[in-house]
């Protein structure tokens, strides 16, 4: 079956995808940054193929795919995994775990503004102030229930996807963001329209 080409948006319409990495893409229970890190750095202490093979959840990863495909997002990590883990280092682990389309869609500001002591919806509403507050863009939050839930009640909660922990982007939670993302771009050209 031949995947459908990505839509045309002009640079402000491409959506964002905030995407978080534990419990949406790293369900594991033992494998983590820390797992990643060593397997980066050529460390004989863990078997680098069984990481890149089982970090990520296997149906997690082919549904972010299908959204990629669907909506040819650009993508804004928010996760503590960016306290850990480079630029380059995420790069490289999304193309080890067939997620480089993840790697070649990263914003030029790819990951949200975060410390030990941050929550994410303060993260993710820096970043829209810093980024998308004089061109809004419509954005899709793809969290988990624990790190997301000062989104829960919050002002963006309509815009995210919240996935239950040790499970991750399901197909259900696919359904839930292709309806959020779709609705957002219809929204954009009916008021593109009235002008």
């Amino acid at each position: 079956m031949k995947k459908p080409a990505p839509p045309m948006y002009t640079p402000g319409e491409r959506p964002v995808v905030f995407l978080d990495i534990d419990d949406v893409l790293c369900v594991h229970r033992t494998l983590n940054t820390r797992q990643v890190l060593a397997a980066l750095a050529g460390n004989e202490t863990v078997d680098a193929t069984d990481v890149w093979q089982q970090v990520f959840h296997a149906a997690a990863r082919e549904n972010l795919r299908l959204l990629n495909d669907e909506f040819g997002p650009r993508y804004v990590i928010s996760s503590s995994w960016t306290l850990h883990l480079s630029r380059e280092q995420l790069c490289e682990t999304f193309r080890q775990t067939s997620l480089g389309f993840v790697a070649e869609n990263l914003h030029e500001f790819w990951c949200t503004p975060r410390d030990d002591d941050s929550y994410r919806l303060v993260e993710i509403e820096a970043w829209l102030d810093a980024h998308a507050l004089l061109t809004p863009v419509p954005y899709l939050v793809i969290d988990d229930l624990v790190s997301g839930q000062s989104i829960v009640g919050s002002h963006i909660e309509d815009s995210a996807v919240l996935c239950d922990a040790w499970v991750g982007f399901t197909h259900p939670k696919l359904r839930s963001a292709q309806k959020i993302l779709r609705c957002q771009l219809s929204s954009d050209v009916s008021a593109r329209e009235q002008r």
